[in-house]
């Protein structure tokens, strides 16, 4: 199936996935469906492949491609991602301590880096990302917000945070009002295990 849902609107796109995906499971046939849309694929995939330049990079089902990249290019072309980039300090199993660009030290979950004093790129997910976090996070930072979004259910909210004024939360809509403002100084936090030690 070669991008077959195209041309429909939205709703309708989105309910021919959920239509396709359910005669696709009970004929019980392998269908290899091709998209650019990003969304249509982890919807409508047992298994997904990302390609760069003819080369498979991961093929994998959609949870672990997105959940966990292999290398940089999966994980920029897979959904929404924050950026860092950094120098590894130090190695603990796991986890590795990575001093950004700026001079400030992150944990993070070490993906494909091998030693100390390798360069790497942080990912990390915007939904991922916690605004004024309580004290128990792994990784604080000081952020400044540039631009809030609204967007239905989430708040998108583009920060500067370590030099990168691309840096994406996604706040999820309560219906409570938030006390954000652009402009406003804030802290961001997040989860070592969440941020990824990906190829420099």
């Amino acid at each position: 199936m070669d991008e077959p849902l195209g041309a429909l609107d939205k709703q309708l796109r989105e309910h021919m996935q959920y239509e396709i995906k359910h005669i696709h499971e009970s004929l019980g046939v392998t269908v290899v469906y091709v998209t650019h849309d990003q969304s249509e694929a982890l919807t409508m995939s047992d298994r997904i492949a990302v390609f760069n330049d003819g080369v498979i990079q991961q093929l994998s089902s959609p949870d672990d491609l997105y959940e966990r990249p292999q290398n940089a290019f999966v994980a920029q072309f897979i959904g929404e991602n924050n950026k860092l980039t950094g120098t590894v300090t130090n190695i603990n199993g796991a986890i590795c301590t990575v001093k950004l660009d700026d001079g400030r030290e992150l944990g993070a979950e070490k993906v494909n880096v091998n030693s100390v004093g390798d360069r790497t790129l942080l990912s990390l997910r915007p939904e991922r990302v916690e605004i004024n976090p309580a004290n128990d996070m792994d990784d604080i930072l000081d952020a400044k917000i540039e631009e809030l979004i609204y967007l239905g259910d989430h708040i998108r909210v583009r920060m500067n945070v370590a030099g990168n004024d691309q840096f994406i939360a996604k706040v999820r809509n309560r219906g409570e009002k938030r006390d954000l403002a652009e402009g406003q100084s804030i802290k961001v936090g997040w989860s070592s295990t969440d941020c990824k030690a990906l190829d420099g």
